[in-house]
């Protein structure tokens, strides 16, 4: 998808609020529902920042940008950052006091993957969970962070490693794709 595509969304599509009115803006009211979205940047531009409060938000109710939803982060590279998301959480409690549950990350789910194999296992498992209904608040938001580092540490230079890869990508963006629709 081209950041054109994004503007040709119909409007009754949900949207994520980013909670910058410039970016929301931009994005045509905030990231879409139903699809998959790639961030980019360089190391250390905060992308993870991004991400967990993309995480937060999606707990608001959609009149205040939000998804109403509970959301899933999965972190693959590094330790998680528990203390920076309760920091985020609680900001956001202080800032929706009448709007988030009384703890602000009780509808938040953090899960490690260390490989692509895992990743895929952890994508197939989430369409159960979500179905058994662990969640006070719907499943609306999934955060892969990130699915590159699995592939950068995991598969090498060889051909065969890289057709390897390859293939291990297909099945984790098809697994993706499935589960946003």
């Amino acid at each position: 998808m081209t950041p054109q595509n994004l503007m040709l969304i119909p409007l009754s599509t949900p949207k994520l609020s980013i909670g910058c009115p410039i970016l929301d803006g931009c994005l045509g009211g905030g990231i879409p529902c139903n699809s998959i979205t790639e961030l980019v940047g360089e190391n250390d531009s905060e992308k993870t920042q991004l991400y967990l409060q993309l995480t937060v938000r999606a707990q608001l109710p959609p009149l205040h940008g939000g998804l109403g939803g509970s959301s899933l982060y999965i972190f693959t590279e590094f330790s998680f950052s528990f203390r920076q998301l309760q920091q985020l959480g609680n900001l956001y409690h202080a800032s929706y006091p009448n709007l988030i549950g009384m703890e602000p990350l009780e509808d938040i789910y953090v899960h490690g993957v260390h490989d692509a194999q895992q990743l895929i296992h952890v994508l197939r498992d989430i369409q159960a969970f979500i179905a058994i209904d662990h969640t006070q608040l719907p499943m609306k938001l999934i955060v892969i962070d990130s699915i590159a580092a699995l592939f950068r540490s995991q598969y090498q230079t060889t051909l065969a490693d890289l057709k390897r890869g390859s293939e291990m990508f297909l099945k984790i963006s098809g697994t993706v794709k499935a589960l946003a629709n």
